[in-house]
């Protein structure tokens, strides 16, 4: 069976920051966060993303995130877009597998 070219996945809201999204204390924590007015559904390509677990759930927009979507950067882009999603780690990766 082959890979999945896609993965949807209900999106947040937009992040800034860098692994591991926590503070001194352990608690995640991100360096800006551009929530979305609204959650809605994006399809990202599974051979240019990465999935990232929140040790703890995130308050989003009134929502508890779960997991960081990375788009890989391309071209002369040095960072990624990063995204947040109520969708655990491994439920990303059972869809994209």
């Amino acid at each position: 069976m082959a890979a999945a070219a896609h993965v949807s996945a209900r999106i947040y809201g937009e992040i800034e920051g860098n692994l591991p999204y926590q503070d001194g204390a352990g608690l995640t924590a991100f360096t800006r966060v551009k929530p979305w007015p609204s959650p809605k559904v994006v399809s990202f390509p599974t051979n240019t993303t990465t999935f990232t677990t929140l040790n703890n759930g995130v308050l989003v927009s009134n929502f508890y995130v779960y997991s960081v979507i990375e788009e890989i950067p391309s071209g002369l882009n040095t960072h990624g877009k990063k995204y947040v999603t109520d969708t655990s780690v491994a439920t990303l990766a059972t869809n994209a597998g």
